[in-house]
């Protein structure tokens, strides 16, 4: 009996037949092959970190530790060119070493680089795109087991950029970076009326911005962000910190909550004076755009057209009042440039990504549907890599280049080798 595939967060489960790691490229085209043959499917995972079921398999489950190296890195070009399973983490750590950065990152490093841009994970900025904006070539191995290259200047790069893992198998990735630089961050508490109304100045007047807001508080954090060409480094006093609370202590908080759900509105108010503190901190900016690995927690996100990002913040909040749910995390606002890659929430439009997170409330299932429900109101995008429920026709209604995505997958897997549920729901089923 093969050892289950279990995501993150607990919440995605499936038994997959049979595991897969291959170490090289030719090991990949080989395995697509035989699954191919015999009319199975395959999916590959990375660090499991999507609260969607997008990387499940109930056939072959494929990881990609052995082709997890970074290949080449082109100062003068500012490129950097990595296997489909290395880490943001060991990217990060080479593009240092040679004086380098990524321009844009999420709030983890834990990621492998081909499920990063598979689920379109974003930091927060309108000057700069997702993940995924960032490709400028890539390799596959098909459906069919064969080695497919994609330049900058293939017409089928923009699809394959958000690729779903509907494409084939990732093998490489390279990548457009920045000169390495510090970031100094300021973080400001606002009313959350006043900070809705400031949205629009604040991502037009700042590089990198986003909100936290603690359900139920009255106000939020803001944190901005500005380049620095100085050498700056992280506290590491303050760095220290943070794993331990983030490890012991707001996991002990939120247990609490869950046994006792009545004191979760006070439990995230008094994190809301101890935690959410204005003030200044400054280091490279890797460690400044990440954080250590939260506790574990669900995630719904929603991405709406960044002209209603005050809009939208105030909807959930008053959701949440309206409904009374009891949130036991933090929700978040950040914001993503437009960009044309076919799948991407952000395809087409500047978009404010708001994320919706809990632990153990036993109002989740109730918070997270209605959230759903508002973002379909405002014909918001689901996050690929966190909780949602949708169906194809609300694909092709969100999505204009989806149809051609579906022509895309068709061409490369013509016989549904990298399909699973999740694929099915979206592109629609065999």
């Amino acid at each position: 009996m093969t050892r289950p595939f279990v995501n993150w967060a607990r919440n995605v489960r499936s038994a997959p037949r049979a595991w897969a790691a291959p170490s090289n490229e030719a090991d990949v085209a080989a395995l697509v092959q035989e699954t191919r043959a015999r009319g199975g499917r395959l999916r590959v995972c990375g660090s499991r970190h999507s609260w969607s079921p997008i990387a499940a398999s109930d056939d072959v489950q494929v990881e990609l530790t052995g082709l997890s190296d970074v290949v080449s890195v082109d100062v003068d070009r500012q490129t950097v060119t990595v296997q489909g399973g290395c880490t943001l983490r060991t990217l990060n750590e080479a593009l240092g070493r040679h004086g380098l950065a990524m321009p844009i990152l999420g709030s983890i490093t834990e990621q492998a680089i081909a499920g990063a841009v598979a689920t379109g994970t974003h930091g927060s900025s309108l000057r700069h795109g997702n993940l995924a904006s960032l490709i400028q070539g890539l390799r596959l191995v098909d459906g069919r087991g064969e080695v497919v290259e994609i330049g900058p200047d293939d017409p089928r790069l923009p699809g394959a950029r958000v690729h779903l893992g509907a494409l084939g198998v990732i093998t490489q990735v390279t990548l457009g970076v920045d000169r390495a630089f510090g970031l100094i961050e300021t973080r400001t508490r606002w009313p959350l009326d006043e900070a809705a109304d400031a949205l629009a100045t604040l991502a037009a007047t700042h590089e990198y911005v986003k909100v936290w807001w603690l359900p139920p508080c009255d106000d939020v954090l803001v944190t901005t962000y500005r380049r620095t060409n100085e050498l700056v480094a992280r506290s590491r006093v303050e760095a220290a910190w943070e794993r331990v609370a983030n490890a012991t202590v707001f996991p002990a908080l939120l247990g609490a909550g869950g046994v006792i759900p009545t004191l979760i509105p006070s439990i995230m108010r008094l994190v809301d004076r101890v935690h959410f503190l204005p003030g200044t901190r400054a280091g490279q900016s890797a460690e400044m755009f990440t954080l250590v690995m939260p506790p574990r927690h669900q995630e719904t996100e929603l991405a709406f057209d960044a002209a209603h990002a005050g809009e939208a913040l105030r909807a959930m909040r008053d959701l949440v009042r309206a409904s009374g749910v009891r949130l036991d995390f933090l929700s978040e606002l950040r914001f993503v440039k437009g960009d044309e890659s076919w799948m991407s929430p952000a395809y087409g439009r500047d978009t404010c990504q708001l994320g919706m997170y809990a632990t153990h409330s036993p109002d989740i299932p109730r918070a997270f549907a209605a959230f759903r429900e508002l973002g379909r109101a405002w014909d918001a995008r689901p996050h690929w890599g966190k909780s949602f429920e949708t169906t194809p026709e609300e694909i092709d209604a969100l999505y204009p280049r989806a149809a051609d995505f579906r022509a895309l997958a068709a061409d490369l897997d013509p016989d549904r080798v990298f399909r699973n549920p999740f694929v099915d729901s979206i592109l629609g089923a065999p």
